[in-house]
């Protein structure tokens, strides 16, 4: 997962990360139906509970305010968390950083 702020420094433990190359798991197309994103992220949540780097990817996108689905984490975790993403797109991240 590469976002525009890495596309210059790239961290490292990327190279390590069990979802290189598997994007469009972890970023939904536009108009995604409910029913299909919660498919995508179950798969994704899986994928990044046995990853070696769920920590620092989790960190990064805590950090940068990212959008997608990062560590473990979606878009109303990290909101409800006190990160919200810089550009909010759904109902469901804004409610999830108003509660926060």
């Amino acid at each position: 997962m590469e976002s525009t702020l890495l596309a210059t420094a790239r961290p490292e433990w990327m190279d390590h990360a069990s979802c290189k190359g598997r994007t469009t798991l972890f970023f939904g197309v536009a108009g995604e139906r409910p029913e299909r994103r919660v498919r995508r992220e179950v798969a994704a949540k899986a994928m990044c509970d046995a990853c070696p780097v769920n920590i620092a990817c989790r960190e990064l996108a805590r950090d940068n305010r990212e959008n997608g689905y990062w560590g473990g984490e979606n878009e109303e975790q990290r909101a409800a968390a006190g990160h919200s993403p810089r550009s909010i797109s759904r109902r469901s991240v804004q409610d999830a950083a108003r509660a926060s």
